[in-house]
């Protein structure tokens, strides 16, 4: 089925259709931004932190530069193998050497200490001055690579022992010589203060089964939430990026891999901090979408309340007086250029209505003028049968036949000569149609009928004279002249909403080619054809009940016709039908 839009629905899809793709195409935009933001940002993150590492790896390998001239020093060496040396040479010596690793050790921005180990002698110098030799403690802390550890001399931090490159002693006292450095949580908190500065929220240091070291002022979610979020990603060797909600918070998370220190750098950042002034933009943009689309809207109804319903009413008038309602007029509430165009409407409307009633008073005057000449036609055609008949009658001195044939005809003109009244009750005219029988009866003593009519039906209302005529064709060119008894037969019922009157007998008959002769006889138009009988019939039965009403002629199963009238049951007949 095809749906119709009226003119307010169509600008309304209309201002949808152009609305909708810019909405969406800035919608598309802006998300397609923020995910080049996100991708770089990520990238720039990763970057960042690759650089941080990197420097720091470099920094913390500056130490090999270190502890490798010093295991080959002068005055290591002269320590470790003159044992003939007197004591004020070895103190000296002790002196330059805890001279040498504290110039070494002050030469960076790291909180460290440097310790030079002599197992063999059991003795350490050390740039710190409070640290004694402990032999237990070296070989605890011993490690050939950086290891942390919560307890060094002056807190937890980082410690490696260097020796002599190629040599790997079975046992830590088995050296000769070697350097251990210590570098503590303080600097790498340092590091992460200065990293944090270049607009990083929360870095940390993480590596599984040790303690995590953070900026002083680390912000953001906490580190041991982001931690379990990251779960196995931390505990490789692998670095990348993850983007996670805190607190209805979106924060990109980025984790970077030390190989150096075998630690993971982790840095969180707030995605709202940089994505947020695009959504703000995105928030005004559907707002002034949503403003555009109202004003359209009111733009829209008042255009539809100034020009679509005033043609909306026109339209309606219209329909309402093609469908016969002459008496529709318009409301007169425009206050614009369809008030004119509304008063005009009504006036002609006015003057159509005016003609229609004249025209339609003239037509029900014509009508009844037509009824009643058919009916003045009938009459003369069914009492010429009478007369004659009762001239036979008192020629065969059938007194009593003339007596009888005498009050059926007074019964009969009774009935007909009321021309006031064009109507009657099915149960009236089928009880004219039984005296009419009755007479004939008179005529053909073998004559016999039977008339079926339900009681709901009596009441129907026809036109006067309408069953009596077919009933008298069937006596005069279908009964007359035959040898065996006679038989009519009348039938009133209804079917599919219609009326069904049917008149049978079992007279001689017509074939199929006279029956469709009398069929076209009864269209022709009533200027053109003076006839009477069933073509009155069909006459008043079009009159009465209008151009659907049905005159069908066709072969009995009696042996001779059956002539059938099919009218539409009126609303009024149908309600009193349905009533109990």
């Amino acid at each position: 089925m095809r749906i119709k839009f009226s003119i307010f629905q169509k600008m309304l899809v209309l201002l949808l259709i152009l609305l909708t793709p810019v909405v969406a195409l800035y919608y598309y935009s802006s998300s397609e931004s923020i995910n080049v933001i996100q991708e770089e940002l990520i990238k720039a993150s990763l970057n960042r932190m690759e650089l941080f590492v990197a420097q720091l790896d470099a920094s913390v390998e500056k130490f090999d530069l270190v502890s490798a001239p010093m295991l080959v020093d002068t005055n290591v060496l002269e320590y470790l193998y003159n044992h003939d040396i007197n004591d004020y040479s070895l103190m000296k010596t002790q002196l330059l050497i805890q001279e040498k690793l504290s110039l070494a050790s002050a030469s960076g921005n790291w909180r460290n200490d440097m310790t030079v180990y002599f197992p063999q002698r059991d003795y350490s110098i050390s740039s710190s001055p409070s640290y004694e030799y402990n032999l237990e403690e070296f070989e605890s802390r011993f490690s050939l690579g950086w290891t942390y550890r919560e307890d060094l001399e002056i807190g937890s931090g980082f410690t490696r022992t260097y020796v002599t490159t190629g040599y790997k002693p079975a046992r830590p006292d088995d050296l000769d010589v070697a350097i251990r450095i210590n570098l503590y949580k303080w600097s790498f908190e340092n590091l992460l203060d200065t990293y944090k500065s270049g607009h990083s929220d929360n870095p940390f240091f993480y590596k599984e089964g040790h303690a995590i070291i953070a900026s002083r002022s680390s912000e953001g979610p906490k580190m041991d939430g982001i931690v379990s979020v990251l779960g196995d990603r931390v505990k490789g060797r692998d670095s990348g990026f993850l983007i996670h909600s805190f607190d209805g918070r979106h924060y990109l998370i980025t984790y970077y891999y030390s190989n150096l220190l075998e630690w993971h750098l982790v840095d969180s950042v707030p995605l709202d901090q940089i994505i947020e002034p695009i959504k703000q933009q995105r928030v005004l943009f559907g707002a002034s979408s949503i403003i555009l689309l109202l004003s359209g809207i009111a733009a829209a109804s008042v255009l539809y309340w100034n020009v679509q319903r005033p043609i909306f009413h026109l339209v309606r008038a219209v329909q309402r007086i093609k469908r016969g309602d002459y008496a529709y007029r318009l409301p007169k509430k425009s206050n614009n250029e369809f008030a004119f165009l509304m008063q005009n409407f009504n006036e002609m409307a006015t003057q159509i209505q005016d003609l229609i009633e004249n025209v339609l008073q003239s037509r029900i005057l014509a009508r009844d003028a037509t009824l009643k000449q058919l009916q003045a036609q009938i009459h003369p055609h069914f009492l010429y049968n009478c007369l004659g008949f009762i001239i036979n009658m008192t020629k065969m001195g059938k007194d009593r036949a003339v007596m009888d044939m005498a009050y059926h005809l007074a019964d009969y003109y009774r009935y007909t000569t009321r021309m006031d009244n064009q109507g009657v009750s099915m149960g009236e005219e089928l009880a004219f149609v039984r005296i009419h029988l009755e007479i004939l009866r008179l005529r053909n003593e073998t004559l016999n009928y039977s008339i079926e009519l339900p009681e709901e039906l009596t009441e129907l209302r026809i036109p006067r004279l309408l069953i009596q005529p077919i009933v008298e064709n069937a006596n005069v060119h279908g009964l007359e002249n035959v040898d065996y008894p006679g038989r009519v037969e009348i039938k009133v019922y209804v079917k599919e909403g219609k009326v069904h009157l049917e008149v049978e007998d079992n007279g001689k008959g017509l074939n199929k080619e006279q029956i469709n002769r009398l069929h076209m006889e009864l269209r022709i138009p009533a200027g053109e054809y003076t006839g009477c009988g069933l073509w009155n019939v069909y006459q008043r039965l079009q009159g009465n009940f209008g151009p659907d009403a049905e005159l069908t002629i066709s072969q009995s199963r009696l042996g001779g016709l059956i002539v059938s009238l099919v009218w539409r049951l009126q609303t009024e007949d149908r309600t009193k039908e349905e009533e109990p």
